[in-house]
């Protein structure tokens, strides 16, 4: 399998007039994959779900802070922002969810197989006396 170029950490669009760059840290990412219900899916829910979209694009865009409730989010209608922006930042997010879920996938895989001889080693007996 070929090696997949990881997402930029960084993604900038305008809102409110001015630049805002979001960083991809692992709090955003975490409060994101609690949402995401399945990775094989994310591409569908992100266009059908807009429960979802929405919570991804206010949270993005709420920035680095703590999100406790619904509330302490951003508030859509304070959002002076281009729907292609917000569009590209729901595929940036989605883009960084499926480059985790592939390269962890490859990655259990390789382990799997270099720990493979040694668990099944360690698998009890089949042929054991029976109680």
């Amino acid at each position: 399998m070929a090696e997949l170029a990881r997402p930029s950490l960084e993604f900038t669009m305008k809102l409110n007039g001015e630049n805002h760059t979001i960083k991809m840290t692992y709090g955003l990412f975490n409060e994101i994959m609690n949402v995401v219900p399945s990775p094989e899916e994310i591409g569908e829910l992100l266009i059908t779900n807009a429960g979802l979209r929405d919570f991804i694009i206010r949270r993005m865009l709420t920035g680095n802070k703590r999100v406790l409730e619904e509330t302490d989010m951003i508030d859509p209608f304070e959002m002076d922002v281009d729907i292609r922006d917000l569009n590209q930042l729901v595929v940036w997010v989605g883009d960084h969810i499926l480059y985790f879920f592939m390269t962890s996938a490859e990655k259990t895989q390789q382990l799997a197989t270099k720990y493979q001889e040694t668990i099944a080693q360690l698998a009890p007996s089949k042929s054991g006396a029976e109680n």
